[in-house]
């Protein structure tokens, strides 16, 4: 199997185990080689599904090997990942060859990107699709982004993420030159005054609950519906609008996962050219104030949940972690529309400002 021939995802990885100083390349580093080569990763509900098979297909080339024990794999959440890849030894290791390429002449720029930005598997994998797609004769019809992603590269998420990168600076690629447009999911969302924030909200009935009752002149000029794992999606349909929010504020439930999907919605936020996703404060402390502790499906561990606690401010931190430690969490429906009708909220992000 040549370069060519692999995934835009599995050359990423394989760039990422390539310069690891490790003989075995832990998960957490494949994980962060995903994310920064398609932002899609984030909270996507198909991701372990779609690293495990970049990871087999480096297998196959005989670039990885695979843990051969049960221990050597992360069973929960399914498909099971494996906790390391490694490299083989320098003898049974196959080279993947780099194919010579002519240029296009809309891509007469190329030859001194690649002498001298050292550019990653994935972006090398995308100007070679784009070559063979101008190359014969490009199109006339105007697409989606993700159809053409697809076409050239196999995964349809792909040039969602490079759009943004170095790749589409000027002078460069552009959505012209590939006959497509950046099409936006829809968003729900509920206008409640002038404030300046944006909040984004967990779970539908929450999101009800303070569309109904935040009040016309606090700090949330808007809520939005963030559906649990497609915060990624959703922070990107906000950046691909004209107006974009003066700031951003999430509220979800107090548990590991919906901590770490915050963190990344974050971290992603700050990628799209967004304010900071904060933690809607006065929202976290009504619901440690008022929710109903229940048992967490897993039980996560102290260093995890300190970890993804940490997003949180340090008022709240203490609060979470007796909460997560214990092996608990508390579902955001405890902040509902009969409490949000005694305490009336006109700032989501500080938590002493109430009335």
């Amino acid at each position: 199997m040549t370069a060519a021939e692999l995934s835009a995802l599995a050359m990423a990885l394989n760039a990422t185990v390539r310069a690891s100083r490790r003989a075995r390349v832990p998960l957490e580093d494949l994980r962060q080689s995903a994310i920064a080569a398609d932002l899609s990763f984030v909270g996507s509900p198909d991701s372990r599904e779609r690293l495990l098979a970049a990871l087999r297909e480096l297998q196959v080339a005989g670039v990885i090997t695979l843990p051969r024990g049960s221990k050597g794999w992360e069973p929960l959440p399914r498909p099971a990942l494996p906790r390391w890849v490694a490299r083989p030894t320098a003898a049974k290791r196959t080279p993947l060859s780099e194919p010579q390429v002519a240029w296009h002449a809309e891509l007469s720029w190329v030859p001194a990107f690649l002498a001298t930005d050292r550019p990653t598997a994935a972006e090398r994998s995308v100007l070679r699709a784009v070559n063979s797609f101008l190359g014969a004769g490009g199109s006339s019809i105007v697409v989606p982004l993700r159809e053409r992603s697809l076409q050239l590269t196999g995964d349809e998420k792909m040039l969602d993420t490079v759009s943004r990168g170095r790749l589409f600076a000027p002078g460069r690629l552009s959505l012209d030159l590939l006959a497509a447009a950046r099409i936006s999911p829809p968003l729900i969302c509920h206008k409640v005054g002038a404030g300046p924030v944006l909040l984004l909200v967990e779970n539908y009935a929450t999101y009800h609950s303070l569309s109904a009752t935040l009040p016309v002149d606090g700090e949330a000029g808007t809520i939005t519906y963030s559906a649990g794992n497609t915060l990624g999606a959703v922070l990107t349909a906000i950046a691909d609008r004209k107006e974009r929010p003066k700031a951003l504020a999430y509220f979800g439930d107090l548990d590991v996962r919906g901590l770490e999907i915050a963190a990344t919605g974050a971290r992603l936020a700050a990628d799209l050219g967004l304010p900071w996703l904060n933690p809607a404060e006065r929202l976290y402390q009504l619901l440690l104030d008022h929710g109903h502790p229940a048992p967490a499906d897993t039980y996560p561990g102290p260093d995890k949940a300190r970890t993804a606690a940490h997003w949180l401010p340090p008022s709240l931190r203490g609060p979470v972690l007796d909460v997560l430690i214990g092996g608990n969490r508390l579902a955001q429906e405890a902040v509902g529309r009969e409490l949000l009708t005694r305490v009336e909220v006109l700032s989501v992000t500080r938590s002493h400002t109430m009335c």
